[in-house]
């Protein structure tokens, strides 16, 4: 059964602890919630509860591989004639958070260190299953590492330490999962190499920080497990976010360059908007217990960027509803599977490990500025997008439109990568950000009650999630392609929260009773690969011809021809829905904007072949008035399309999206289904055939 860890009695403020005069500063400006809820989260029970050390005391040495700290400085110069690169934003405002488009280096600059060192545990009981515990750093020395960004950027990073701040790092244990509550959970440090004294001297009235996670915008987790020797293993991760900001005491800020003195005095830059994400990682288990993956290890190229093609059959988000009110006659399952693609920026090898940052891309081709969304406001740009979907309760449904994954922007998701395994090390957090009708109506009505900080998915160790395990991985797959693959979790109690009734009206909702066991059980779960050799992908063509029924109701069918290296040779794609509204008509493809042919992870294709294509271009729409001598002068604007198929004979799919012309031109035309928020939606026309189960990605 799980487990609620008991936060009624502790503030929310704890989450948004700060270390330094700058992250207070940071913290009154970002837009947080702050009489928001502390959300309760849930974890499974272990099959016998941890018992504390002998003493109630414990030193621990880490395990090297397992442990490291570094940062990726998203490298920026937001000057006041930079264009805003979002809508309705100044140069001012986004010069306070980095958020600008003028980024330098082709990326963000990356480094682990990989740290040595023992930490010592206190523990004090709080009750028969709990226990509040305080952890010494002591000193921890990492690793030689090198700050690299794609273009041109290599700093050496020596003098590695991670050291206790004044206030020591601490959280609060339950005994019977193995977790500490997150809301409680804070780590305080000192952070000291080579970059960072550089940073400093090139601005002299920097304050020297103490990294504190969460902090704002972050992430603080740890679990224990049992040892044999009676002790508990220990595993940290924190992340943060940390903004310089136009200036400091009024000097513009500087970035250092790799040309300095014996005094670490360097060359610089203007760099307005800089921002610091420091991250942490600890692990004290005797071995990562991975699976070698030699002689079929992934291979990834240092210091550079590549982009994934998400396989829309093997990924989505939802939640499986078990909200307990009454009035909905029992669960729901909610799932919306996703097109996108995955940019990977991989960093300088650390020993056997390559840090990377990751981030979601719409459709290739997809260019147009979205409009803010009222949830996640102004700079949300990494997104994957899924077709409109029914949440179907026993006795009520729920229509869903703009629904969309999206990234938690000032706390990029990152890890470390074994490469002796393709594991990514330890518990990978992914802060997400979800939009979709229900979402945007369920916060009003909770009046501020639920915060808007991401869902922190997970990928959680053994025994958590038994029936679904949770990992995150790179392999190699179908053709010498790499694949990444995530399944990851998130649980939270509902109890005593609102949520909307199918009709939508503000201010109109119902109850999750307490005590009633309501919960939200949110997953996420990722495929996408990139080929051997993108540029080259063969002489296959994809096609299909397949009709199919969608989550809404509709009958669509599709038809399509293109080949894989698509220059110089014929496509087609025909996509018909035969909805009586809006969103029903014909879309005929008249120009190819890209393809992108990969493979599954349990394609059967033959060598050369492939079993999933990524399609997006222009064409005609049925409906739309045909321009001519009778109509407007000007010809109307073709249409843009993005599709997902799957070509695999056990595993059929389709996933359509036709675009409006303009956001909110579909609830403008005759028979739409109007929902609110649907002035911003994006979508014409979608379409899928969902799997009938949560697909494995």
């Amino acid at each position: 059964m799980p487990m609620k860890l008991n936060t009624s009695v502790t503030p929310a403020a704890p989450r948004r602890r700060a270390g330094m005069a700058l992250a207070v500063c940071v913290m009154g400006l970002l837009p947080i919630a702050a009489q928001a809820d502390p959300p309760i989260f849930l974890f499974d029970r272990l099959p016998v509860p941890l018992k504390l050390p002998a003493g109630n005391f414990e030193t621990l040495s880490l395990n090297h591989d397992g442990s490291y700290y570094g940062d990726q400085f998203r490298l920026v110069d937001c000057s006041p004639d930079v264009t805003p690169a979002f809508p309705g934003e100044t140069a001012a405002q986004e010069v306070v958070f980095g958020t600008c488009g003028n980024q330098l280096f082709g990326g963000a600059a990356l480094f682990d260190s990989h740290l040595r060192g023992n930490i010592t545990i206190q523990f004090f009981p709080t009750g028969p299953t709990t226990a509040h515990f305080v952890v010494i750093q002591h000193t921890l020395t990492g690793d030689n590492a090198i700050l690299s960004a794609p273009l041109g950027y290599k700093f050496p990073i020596v003098q590695n330490q991670v050291s206790d701040a004044m206030v020591l790092s601490s959280g609060d244990l339950d005994l019977t999962t193995g977790y500490a509550n997150p809301n409680t959970l804070v780590w305080n440090s000192y952070f000291v190499n080579s970059g960072l004294l550089a940073i400093g001297k090139v601005n002299p009235k920097l304050p020297f920080p103490v990294i504190s996670f969460p902090g704002v915008r972050g992430t603080a987790w740890a679990s224990f497990a049992q040892r044999p020797d009676g002790l508990l293993d220990f595993y940290f991760r924190g992340s943060t976010f940390l903004a310089l900001g136009n200036d400091i005491g009024g000097d513009p800020v500087r970035f250092p360059l790799p040309y300095c003195d014996q005094a670490a005095h360097c060359v610089s830059f203007v760099a307005r908007g800089v921002s610091f994400h420091p991250h942490l990682q600890l692990d004290t288990r005797d071995t990562l217990g991975y699976t070698p993956c030699a002689p079929n290890c992934p291979e990834f190229p240092e210091n550079s960027v590549q982009i994934y093609t998400v396989n829309s059959r093997y990924s989505s988000f939802g939640d499986d509803f078990e909200l307990g009110i009454p009035q909905q006659g029992g669960n729901a399952p909610g799932r919306a599977e996703l097109q996108g693609r995955i940019q990977f920026q991989f960093g300088t090898r650390s020993g056997n490990t390559l840090p990377f940052q990751m981030s979601l891309m719409p459709p290739e081709g997809l260019f147009a500025d979205p409009p803010n969304s009222p949830l996640l406001g102004a700079g949300f740009r990494g997104f994957l997008l899924g077709a409109n979907q029914r949440l179907t309760f026993p006795n009520v449904t729920y229509e869903q439109h703009k629904l969309l994954f999206a990234d938690e922007v000032h706390n990029r998701v990152s890890g470390s990568i074994d490469l002796t395994s393709g594991q990514i090390i330890g518990e990978f957090l992914y802060p997400m950000y979800i939009d979709q009708t229900i979402i945007e109506q369920l916060l009003p009505d909770n009046n501020g009650r639920v915060t808007q900080d991401p869902f922190l998915l997970a990928a959680m160790r053994a025994p958590q999630a038994p029936n679904d395990p949770n990992y995150a991985l790179f392999e190699k797959g179908a053709n010498g392609q790499t694949l990444f693959r995530a399944n990851l979790f998130h649980k939270r109690s509902f109890e005593t929260y609102c949520f909307p009734t199918p009709a939508y009206i503000l201010g109109i909702c119902w109850t999750s009773p307490p005590g009633g066991g309501g919960n939200l059980n949110i997953f996420a779960k990722l495929q996408a690969a990139h080929l051997a050799d993108p540029g080259n992908p063969g002489s296959a063509v994809m096609a299909d011809k397949q009709t199919f029924t969608s989550p809404v109701g509709d009958t669509f069918s599709y038809d399509f021809s293109v080949a894989c290296s698509p220059v110089g040779r014929p496509a087609s794609l025909l996509y018909t829905n035969n909805n009586s509204g809006p969103s029903g008509g014909t879309f005929t493809l008249t120009r190819l904007a890209s393809v992108s042919c990969t493979n599954s992870r349990t394609s059967i294709a033959a060598p050369g072949n492939y079993d999933h294509v990524a399609v997006t271009g222009f064409g005609t729409w049925s409906k739309d008035a045909v321009a001519g001598p009778t109509v407007a002068a000007l010809p109307n604007s073709p249409r843009f399309i993005s599709a997902s198929f799957s070509t695999d004979p056990n595993a059929r799919y389709a996933n359509v999206i036709v675009f409006n012309n303009y956001p909110g031109e579909n609830r403008t035309l005759p028979g739409a289904l109007i929902l609110p928020g649907d002035d911003i939606d994006v979508a014409l026309s979608t379409a899928e055939n969902k799997p009938p189960v949560k697909p494995v990605p």
